[in-house]
């Protein structure tokens, strides 16, 4: 069982953190979140959250997905073969 003292700790040291455990018969599923950041992880233990690398993780296929869109509606504008929005 994690230390639960340790994840409310967590929490305290930032307004926007929060902290969520369901504990049922099979496991305890923990999710960190920090809304100022819109990310969140489930997590074992507070050495696990790492809130920044999830951001950028979140932020980079965004990233990829809209290059990817834009770069086939550059492409086809440049041939003529695009559809108009």
């Amino acid at each position: 069982m994690p230390d639960l003292n340790q994840f409310a700790e967590w929490q305290k040291g930032n307004k926007s953190r929060s902290i969520e455990i369901k504990i049922n018969a099979r496991e305890t599923r923990i999710w960190a979140y920090d809304s100022s950041m819109e990310v969140g992880q489930f997590v074992q233990s507070v050495d696990e959250i790492d809130l920044a690398a999830r951001k950028e993780q979140k932020e980079r296929a965004e990233f990829e997905r809209l290059r990817a869109k834009f770069e086939v509606k550059e492409k086809s504008s440049a041939t003529g073969n695009g559809k108009e929005d």
